[in-house]
């Protein structure tokens, strides 16, 4: 195993991939995984079913999200799978622990204290030892937290330099570890932005295949700062994979376009936003049956649920359509 090191400013250190979107993991690159920073094998292209030979299934009974049970019009039963070409990405596919941080990743094993630790810095900042410490363990004294803190920090012992000290108190995570929601932050700041029609294809297919590998933040974690950015990063998310279908619509790449959002509508079933996305995606490709049977089954869905019916918008939609 190696050492946690702490601070030495421009200290050759190796190469560390946190995962957090599905689960804690960490991982130390061994070699062979190409040049650090790098986001997504760019293997791929938008053209065809797919990408890259690769597939989205969206389906019915798919991971849980806070929406209940999978996305109508989907596959029944078929959970979401990753893309191939995501085995290299630097966000990789949660459903496949071993894929992070691409080939000849080494896994490191982290003691429950110190996830909570490399956790709450990477989505929260640097922090002194002492707020570090009262967030941590909000329900004992300052003097007991802090201990709990040094007790965490020294079991961290093996992680192999995650964390740095260089300023008297306050901890941050290492230049050297590459987070995964830092990742589809990026990629979803980059598909909201106004200028990404007009971005390189590389860039677009980039913010692809990250949004549409996305999973959950730290699945059953109940701490309260862990379920607002849960909440955040679904709310990101969600808004991203809408806006990359209409970009994707508005450059004729109906497939990728309609896996984007067919994958929001697996997050959140009873998002009209997400159905509508999927609808506008039929439309512009005079696909009016398919358009048709999307509202539908998202009405029925909604009535059943909420006993609501969907938007006068929604409903527009399909009429100017059909005029």
């Amino acid at each position: 195993m190696v050492s946690i090191r702490y601070g030495a400013a421009g200290e050759e250190r190796p190469t560390l991939r946190l995962r957090l979107l599905g689960g804690f993991l960490l991982t130390k690159e061994s070699g062979g995984s190409g040049r650090d920073g790098e986001s997504g094998c760019g293997d791929g292209d938008f053209d065809g079913a797919g990408v890259g030979g690769g597939r989205v299934a969206v389906g019915a009974g798919g991971a849980a999200g806070p929406g209940g049970p999978g996305a109508p019009g989907g596959p029944g039963g078929a959970a979401h799978a990753c893309p191939d070409f995501l085995a290299h990405s630097s966000l990789a596919c949660p459903d496949d622990p071993g894929s992070l941080g691409g080939r000849g990743s080494e896994p490191l094993e982290v003691p429950a204290s110190g996830q909570q630790v490399l956790a709450r810095l990477a989505l929260c900042g640097a922090a002194s030892r002492s707020a570090l410490a009262g967030t941590l363990w909000p329900d004992v004294t300052e003097a007991r937290a802090r201990a709990s803190l040094r007790t965490a920090m020294w079991r961290l012992n093996g992680t192999g330099s995650a964390l740095t000290d260089t300023r008297d108190g306050v901890l941050s995570l290492s230049r050297r570890v590459r987070v995964d929601v830092q990742d589809l932050t990026a990629a979803a700041h980059h598909a909201l932005s106004g200028d990404a029609l007009s971005a390189a294809r590389e860039r677009l297919r980039t913010a692809y295949q990250v949004l549409l590998c996305g999973r959950e933040l730290l699945p059953g974690w109940q701490q309260d700062w862990v379920a607002f950015e849960r909440e955040r990063l679904h709310q990101l998310r969600l808004h991203a994979l809408e806006a990359l279908s209409a970009r994707l619509v508005a450059r004729r790449l109906y497939a990728p376009a309609l896996e984007a959002a067919l994958e929001s509508t697996r997050v959140d079933p009873l998002r009209e936003s997400a159905h509508r996305a999927v609808v506008s995606v039929h439309l512009a490709e005079h696909n009016l049956t398919e358009a048709v049977r999307q509202y539908e089954t998202f009405r029925e869905l909604l009535l059943r649920e909420l006993g609501v019916e969907p938007s006068g918008q929604f409903s527009s939609m399909l009429r100017h359509a059909l005029v």
